[in-house]
């Protein structure tokens, strides 16, 4: 029997298919792939991994098809120390699958997306105890089950956090039951636009979350606490590949979290993952462990 999970996630799995390219292709051209490589993706599956390689224990719920990607994704979560005993199937159902393009020089992305065929989670499937046995629920869309499993969360005592798969107007009725709300910059700009990204953490602080962020990519983020509000930039790493990178923040702060850090702290350590985790292509690839990052975050830069 596996040991109690500290971090329990509710979300999407993929298999993403990772192409480098030199340059994006022109209509009807066939052009050679610079590299070539397939990984586990999704919002949950690699913050949980990057939690993981940090030492925390993890458990994933989430739907996977009854085909080979779906084996695929278990075999990669099993192999990272991550719980996939309550990844659920749907027979004769197709996971999620992407495909991405990783622009050589920038390391920036384009992504294709065909969603899987298999049913939603629904609330029967999950109960009360396989949230409440751990310390921190993650959870990236609002769906009935997500719903129950923060007010779950809520009522006992577990930390919350949500990385938003959906923009504020539709994933509003879940923000009352989170602690931890990171959000990107493009959300943030649907939220207020006409605001800075400032402006957006110190809303969110304001209508209950205790730490708000939002991520800003290579130029870092910006956090709000009872404190007050702070930047926090993102360190210097020869970027390969940016896949992941918001998700491997996400793992670290919510390894932060089961340590108990003050914000800054948590904060900076976080930036750190993020950035480490561009140096190599793919989401998985390039997730550092915590020696890693004690050491890099001891004598880099930021920028």
């Amino acid at each position: 029997m596996l040991p109690a999970p500290e971090i329990v996630g509710i979300g999407v799995c993929t298999v993403d298919h990772l192409v480098t390219v030199a340059r994006l292709p022109r209509r009807n051209e066939n052009m050679q792939a610079v590299n070539y490589d397939r990984q586990p993706g999704g919002l949950a599956a690699i913050a949980l991994m990057a939690a993981a390689r940090l030492g925390a224990r993890c458990k994933l719920i989430a739907r996977i098809g009854d085909d080979e990607p779906g084996a695929y994704i278990r075999g990669v979560l099993e192999a990272e120390g991550v719980d996939a005993s309550q990844l659920l199937v749907d027979p004769g159902s197709e996971s999620h699958v992407s495909v991405i393009l990783v622009h050589e020089a920038s390391g920036d992305r384009s992504i294709i997306a065909r969603p899987p065929t298999g049913s939603p989670i629904a609330s029967s499937e999950i109960q009360r105890a396989d949230i409440t046995c751990a310390r921190v629920l993650f959870v990236d869309t609002l769906t009935e089950t997500t719903l129950r499993a923060a007010r779950w969360a809520r009522e006992a005592g577990l930390k919350v956090l949500l990385d938003p798969a959906l923009p504020y107007a539709e994933i509003k009725p879940l923000l009352p039951y989170v602690d931890v709300p990171i959000v990107p910059e493009y959300w943030a700009r649907e939220m207020m636009p006409d605001q800075p990204p400032a402006a957006v953490a110190e809303r969110l602080h304001r209508e209950g979350a205790a730490i708000a962020i939002v991520t800003l990519g290579e130029r870092g983020a910006v956090a709000a606490w009872e404190a007050g509000v702070e930047a926090f930039p993102a360190y210097d790493v020869d970027v390969v590949d940016t896949t992941g990178a918001g998700d491997a923040y996400h793992g670290a702060f919510l390894y932060g979290l089961l340590q108990d850090w003050e914000a800054p702290r948590m904060a900076r350590f976080a930036s750190a993952v993020g950035s480490l985790n561009c140096r190599a292509v793919g989401g998985r690839t390039a997730l550092p462990t915590r020696d890693e990052v004690d050491r890099f975050m001891a004598g880099a830069a930021t920028l």
